[in-house]
């Protein structure tokens, strides 16, 4: 990577994994892509790729948020959509600035980003891709069951094996692995009789949960996100084609008899030529 980058101190903390051994002074001044291959974190095999910058409206947020702050003391997304209200009372002249300076972190990022991808051969360029495209799913995932834990879904309840670790690992301490592989073996030996215990407290919050659910889907029903309840389909909006008339014998004859009277007709008197389709 030929331009240097001058990484912003949260970016710097990313990368060092420390927040009190580093000053701003002290700051490395090497390439983003040769920093980053030895200074990312250790589930990643991939360098940082640089940061895509701010639009001209986050731009003017991020200016304009601490003086809001001060002068309404609201929470965090009232304050968001007070700077937004404003940013829409500015006329195009007062927000050409914040255009101009975002056209300028854009054209930046855009060499960098060409100088982070030139560094990839295509299989490794393929892998990464790969790899964001998993993490992307991954907090897909993980957005969506706070969303659910925050509109208060029902959580599903363990099944008769899983409360019998819970009550065994209840109090050790020890290597996890090896007491699951015990347990396994403890649970395939205990006897009929034992297990239904666990099996029959397990149905009976299976049956709980269940009544929860309809409660929670009726709920979500109500409040217009049927999304959410179990077994929903979306309804299919797209208009069905009408198939093609079938080609009769007799259409056919009739469209073979036009083309070859549309050749005789162009063919010169007294040449032999050949039929010449476009």
């Amino acid at each position: 990577m030929a331009a240097t980058t001058k990484l912003s101190l949260g970016v710097q903390y990313l990368l060092w994994g420390t927040k009190s051994s580093l000053s701003i002074s002290a700051r490395p001044t090497t390439p983003l892509l040769q920093f980053s291959r030895w200074f990312v974190q250790s589930s990643s095999k991939f360098p940082t790729p640089p940061k895509r910058p701010a639009n001209a409206y986050i731009r003017y947020v991020n200016q304009k948020m601490p003086t809001v702050r001060s002068q309404n003391p609201a929470g965090p997304k009232q304050i968001v959509r007070i700077c937004a209200s404003l940013w829409k009372q500015l006329s195009d002249t007062e927000k050409q600035p914040y255009v101009n300076d975002a056209a300028v972190e854009r054209e930046k990022y855009k060499s960098e980003y060409e100088d982070f991808k030139s560094d990839f051969t295509i299989e490794e360029w393929g892998e990464y891709q790969d790899s964001r495209r998993q993490k992307r799913r991954k907090l897909k995932n993980r957005r969506r069951r706070e969303e659910l834990q925050q509109l208060g879904k029902p959580k599903l309840p363990a099944h008769g094996y899983g409360l019998f670790v819970k009550e065994m690992l209840s109090g050790s301490s020890g290597n996890m692995a090896e007491q699951m592989k015990d347990m396994k073996g403890q649970w395939n030996n205990l006897p009929e009789a034992e297990k239904q215990k666990y099996m029959s407290e397990a149905s009976k919050a299976k049956e709980k949960y269940e009544r929860e659910m309809q409660v929670w889907e009726k709920k979500m029903e109500d409040e217009g996100r049927p999304e959410l309840v179990r077994g929903y389909r979306p309804q299919k909006t797209t208009t069905k084609k009408k198939k093609p008339k079938k080609k009769t014998i007799a259409t056919k004859v009739v469209r073979k008899t036009a083309a070859t009277a549309k050749l005789a007709a162009k063919k010169k008197p007294g040449t032999l030529s050949s039929a010449k389709w476009p």
